[in-house]
């Protein structure tokens, strides 16, 4: 039996001029979960994660936390959906819809959810690059990139976009429930799927046991 977990990237730059990297909060989780993870004597031996920035970032992270001098492979297709390709052509096409009271991450969790929702049903054709079909598949190449291993213990570090399209494909989620799971994933969560060479089951998700104590709770973030 392997065991592949997802994680998501710590805390990134929103609001930043270049969202795609770590905050200093972001990378101070990742490093959380290396040390989580060695303390609980959970070895991996293998780790994939997309090419973006932030994806790297959070491996380091965990990788110094833990110790190891493991290296990481990368695939491209774990890489995460243009936000701005999304919610520019919702502000532009349906101005209407569009939400700005001044709460920048609630505005953005509201926008997003409904630029999710047209992209996912054509309404907005692509991010710039991808249309919710291609985005798809790159992600299932990336994902069968990491799980076509001899690997027992796999930690696959990528975003909220891609973990929530591979449990989707896993749990035969529709798209309103892969759209709000991609908008509840908490940077630096783990989610642990099994795998017996046939079929995968979901073990845990959206873990962030690393941040569960009362020094530390502060620092769950989702953005």
């Amino acid at each position: 039996m392997a065991e592949i977990t997802l994680v998501r990237h710590g805390q990134a730059s929103f609001g930043a001029e270049n969202y795609d990297q770590l905050s200093e909060l972001g990378l101070q989780q990742s490093i959380w979960l290396g040390e989580h993870l060695k303390q609980l004597n959970y070895n991996f031996d293998r780790v994939v994660m997309g090419t973006m920035v932030r994806h790297q970032q959070t491996a380091e992270g965990i990788l110094r936390g833990f110790g190891s001098n493991l290296k990481a492979e990368t695939h491209s297709g774990l890489n995460e959906y243009n936000f701005q390709g999304l919610l520019s052509p919702l502000q532009e096409l349906h101005p209407e819809l569009w939400k700005n009271t001044g709460h920048a991450k609630r505005d953005y969790y509201f926008n997003m959810k409904q630029a999710l929702a047209f992209w996912m049903d054509s309404t907005i054709y692509d991010d710039g690059t991808d249309s919710w079909e291609s985005f798809g598949q790159r992600i299932r190449e990336g994902f069968q990139f990491a799980y076509q291993t001899d690997a027992k213990r796999t930690l696959l570090v990528s975003s909220g976009g891609p973990i929530s399209v591979i449990l989707g494909d896993i749990l035969k989620h529709d798209h309103a429930t892969t759209r709000n799971t991609t908008l509840q994933i908490k940077n630096s969560s783990g989610s642990k799927l099994l795998y017996n060479g046939r079929e995968f089951s979901l073990d845990s998700f959206n873990d962030v046991s690393h941040l569960l104590t009362a020094e530390k709770q502060s620092a769950i973030t989702f953005s």
